[in-house]
């Protein structure tokens, strides 16, 4: 390897780094944060869009939750009558 190149772990590359977001989602941030083949605009960058997907992903379960509450509520409403 040229001596500039930083000999990485296979697990820190940015390829492996983006897989383990996408399969794990927030739960991979560490692996981001340790990652010395990343620098660190790409590292806030990263741990941003992980953070609004996730709350996005989450209250988007939320409201699916409620709808299908309320869908059943209104289903059983109409059984009883």
């Amino acid at each position: 390897m040229a001596e500039d190149t930083i000999a990485v772990k296979w697990y820190y590359r940015p390829i492996w780094v983006i897989v383990a977001l996408l399969a794990a989602g927030p739960f991979a941030l560490p692996l981001v944060w340790l990652s010395p083949a990343l620098k660190k605009l790409h590292k806030i960058f990263l741990t941003i869009a992980v953070l609004i997907i996730t709350v996005w992903l989450i209250m988007t379960t939320a409201e699916i939750c409620r709808v299908v509450i309320k869908q059943m509520e209104d289903i059983k409403s109409i059984m009883q009558t």
